[in-house]
């Protein structure tokens, strides 16, 4: 009986260490806060480092220096997704990325309403096709209001199977007042350390278990 029960008590072992591992942490890929693109405001603005305004228009501002808006923690630099040129931008990363199955990825912004005209305003965005960027592998709409103030919001996707892809962001509409966009960062879950140890100390706990039993 104790050599049966050893047996069976041993994946039991596994699992509970397995279910005593650390929840995984997000490793950052990817952040931009657009502070670095200029010490002015740019109308009609698509000389970006990491993005090409790839349809429309978006304004490049800096915070309280002139329209009225503020730019997250008032500081800093960030973006009029609805240009001067009444047609709303839209953005595509520069990189491309190359997403892995079964790895969670997430896509997270900073949004405000447009801060200076009574309407609201709605952003699509998420990852798309590399080659394909009105085809969406995972996407969210937000739409907020003037007085709206920033909030983080977040796109997770896990690819089924390896897949290359460009992050979007997109205003809808066309009347040179959008949302306004701030601290894009793309991340992914990565185990805790400790998760990989505890899963090595419990495989070793069923070797051990098993050489006895035999």
């Amino acid at each position: 009986m104790t050599r049966f029960l050893s047996r069976f008590a041993a994946p039991f072992a596994v699992a509970a260490f397995l279910a005593a591992a650390p929840a995984a942490q997000a490793g950052v890929l990817f952040s931009d806060n657009f502070d670095a693109q200029g010490n002015a405001n740019a109308l009609s603005f698509n000389g970006f480092t990491n993005w090409t305004v790839t349809n429309g228009s978006v304004d490049y501002i800096r915070s309280g220096v002139g329209y009225g808006i503020h730019c997250a923690g008032n500081i800093g630099g960030c973006v009029d997704l609805d240009g001067s040129s009444n047609d709303a931008g839209l953005m595509s990363s520069k990189s491309i990325y190359n997403l892995l199955a079964g790895t969670t990825y997430l896509f997270s912004l900073d949004l405000s309403g447009n801060q200076v005209r009574d309407e609201r305003n709605t952003v699509n965005f998420g990852f798309a096709l590399a080659g394909n960027l009105g085809a969406f592998l995972a996407a969210d709409v937000v739409t907020l209001g003037r007085s709206n103030p920033f909030g983080t919001y977040t796109v997770a996707y896990t690819p089924g199977s390896n897949v290359s892809a460009r992050l979007v962001i997109g205003n809808t509409g066309g009347d040179n007042v959008g949302l306004i966009l701030d601290n894009v960062v793309l991340s992914s879950k990565v185990p805790e350390p400790g998760t990989l140890a505890l899963l090595g100390l419990g495989l070793a706990v069923l070797g051990l278990r098993r050489r006895r039993a035999a």
